[in-house]
């Protein structure tokens, strides 16, 4: 998560410095535009107000796209949440992935504290070393709304619990991942070198 918002707040700084540069060339560089004493006829023609009116568009578009990965990547508290654990029921791939991890819709069945139990359907990013072992029957604990039990965050997911016993069972599972290409080789033998060095 932190190598996310480092790679968003990169891309924000990325986009601020070329909209800027973009305006600085566009009204003080050597080709600059010149409104003064022109038609609005001769402004369409020449396109002086086409590239002022693309610069407020590009930058809300820019805005909105920015806002959709910062939303997915802080999501806000929920106020007066509720803790309780849940099990997932259901993994699903969403296509959607930041600095190659993938993004995961999961169904789960939430057990409250008090009241009855209900299914609710969360997404979360899981690192690409454990897509693998995110599977149904997994526990995880959850923060909902009580008022609104559809408004509802993962805090956590235990995937310690489905993973394979042993050293052989763990190298099994890593060249499964390997073979099924959720990590690359050099991920492979450093994992592998890690599993190696605990015995």
């Amino acid at each position: 998560m932190k190598s996310l918002r480092v790679s968003l707040i990169i891309g924000l700084l990325s986009a601020i410095i070329g909209v800027g540069y973009m305006l600085y060339l566009m009204f003080f560089g050597p080709d600059r535009l010149v409104f003064s004493g022109k038609t609005l006829s001769e402004l369409l023609q020449g396109g002086e107000l086409l590239a002022v009116i693309a610069i407020p568009a590009a930058l809300i578009v820019t805005g909105l796209i920015i806002w959709k990965f910062v939303r997915a990547a802080f999501p806000g508290e929920i106020k007066n949440g509720v803790n309780a654990p849940a099990k997932v029921l259901k993994v699903w791939d969403t296509g959607v992935s930041m600095n190659d991890n993938p993004q995961v819709g999961l169904l789960l069945e939430v057990t409250p504290k008090w009241g009855a139990s209900f299914q609710a359907e969360v997404k979360t990013l899981v690192s690409r070393l454990n897509s693998g072992l995110v599977q149904p029957g997994l526990e995880a604990e959850v923060r909902y709304d009580p008022q609104n039990p559809k408004k509802l965050q993962l805090v956590s997911i235990d995937t310690q619990q489905l993973q394979p016993s042993g050293v052989a069972g763990r190298l099994e599972e890593l060249t499964q991942l390997r073979d099924k290409g959720l990590i690359n080789a050099d991920e492979y033998h450093q994992k592998r070198e890690e599993i190696l060095k605990s015995l």
